[in-house]
């Protein structure tokens, strides 16, 4: 199993690739007021690697992440948490159901928007886990009413997102809209708890480097005979420089780095918008002094295809996904800003088992690899141990009661 994570990075090299997004990245070169420079000198046209990224991944027609293939999943080119089992959701779930409680006594109804939730299956184990809870509640205990609301543009996942919450929708627990309905929802009185579970790295990132003492940008040219290749470009944004700045670290002589001010800001955007509620991102990535520390050179860029992990950005222009570590540092900073308070920081591991999903192992003598049992064990075990995922993983929660 390929889980869409790793510590390598993506090798700036020259690749020559064509898909249907090609030409069009070429022309946007051919176009761009902007130059940059190779490593023999020579100065050519070139647009900013962020630019080139949010054309792979949100091209209208050709991106990744606009196209109709589902891409989660075995017919897709990853797997996130919510494939393992129905664990993740169940925890989270029930950690939502706590902190309602605890956090939110006087409401009884929460809007749950499950943004860039994919094709759905989260949103299906939260939903399946409230009913159960629901369901097997005393009259005494308090039964809470949640409802989801998918965020998702991609069409492919949203047509599988519809199936698989069928009867939820019909129930008028669930729905499934597209980004620009979704922040029309933001507003209102009562609270709203945002999960976005692997959202956060699927933003456009800019590239950074240092080279002879000067910070650099890292910019995409196109090489007759060549195609796409990287050069060096003067930051396109202060606020890149800025940030680095107030980081107060150095980079070292050759060390390429990544500043997601799209996640930031999306982030921070979200954070004003709401009035009370509840902020949960899951997702893989450190803290600023982690992801800029000296044995990381190349920074965190990663490609996924097919199940498969590679450092080649400019392989087949928008049938691959790019992906980057998050910086949890920056969100706390700009989410914190909005007037929010970080409850809880930590590795999607310790999250999981103060939730309490080792009570959820059951001894058996059962044989059959495919008994539910078994495969249940199995899938805590994945969560908690398969190839570190748990440990790369942070859940971060932030909170405003008022």
């Amino acid at each position: 199993m390929t889980t869409r994570h790793g510590k390598g990075v993506c090798a700036l090299a020259d690749v020559f690739s064509e898909t249907p997004l090609t030409a069009i990245i070429r022309d946007a070169i051919k176009e761009s007021i902007r130059s940059g420079k190779l490593d023999n000198g020579e100065e050519l046209s070139a647009i900013p690697f962020h630019q080139y990224m949010k054309q792979c991944l949100y091209h209208h027609e050709f991106g990744y992440y606009r196209s109709t293939a589902a891409r989660v999943g075995r017919e897709g080119d990853f797997y996130t948490s919510a494939y393992i089992g129905e664990l993740m959701g169940e925890q989270l779930a029930s950690e939502i159901s706590r902190m309602a409680s605890e956090w939110f006594a006087r409401d009884r109804a929460f809007e749950i928007m499950d943004w860039g939730g994919g094709t759905g299956r989260l949103s299906r184990q939260m939903l399946d886990e409230w009913e159960t809870r629901n369901g097997t509640a005393g009259q005494s205990e308090r039964k809470t009413d949640f409802r989801i609301t998918l965020v998702e543009d991609n069409p492919g996942h949203q047509r599988v997102a519809r199936e698989q919450l069928a009867d939820y929708i019909i129930a008028g627990k669930a729905r499934v809209v597209g980004s620009d309905e979704g922040e029309s929802l933001l507003s209102g009185e009562r609270p709203i708890f945002i999960v976005a579970n692997e959202l956060l790295d699927a933003f456009p990132t800019y590239r950074l480097v240092r080279r002879n003492g000067c910070l650099w940008e890292w910019g995409v040219a196109c090489v007759e005979n060549k195609g796409l290749t990287a050069c060096l470009m003067e930051p396109v944004d202060q606020r890149l420089e800025t940030w680095v700045q107030r980081t107060g670290l150095e980079l070292l002589e050759n060390q390429s780095i990544e500043v997601n001010l799209d996640a930031a800001d999306w982030a921070e955007k979200l954070a004003g918008r709401l009035g009370r509620g509840m902020l949960l991102f899951v997702d893989y990535g450190d803290e600023t002094e982690e992801l800029l520390a000296p044995h990381r050179m190349d920074g965190t860029l990663l490609c996924y295809r097919n199940h498969k992990a590679h450092n080649n950005p400019y392989e087949v222009p928008g049938e691959q996904d790019l992906t980057s570590h998050v910086n949890f540092s920056h969100v706390r900073q700009v989410v914190e800003r909005q007037g929010w308070k970080e409850q809880w920081y930590g590795t999607q591991k310790r999250f999981l088992i103060e939730s309490g999903i080792m009570s959820k192992l059951s001894a058996h003598t059962f044989m059959d690899p495919f008994h539910p049992v078994v495969r249940r064990n199995r899938a805590i075990r994945q969560l908690l141990l398969s190839d570190g995922m748990s440990e790369l993983f942070k859940v971060q929660l932030f909170l405003k009661t008022e």
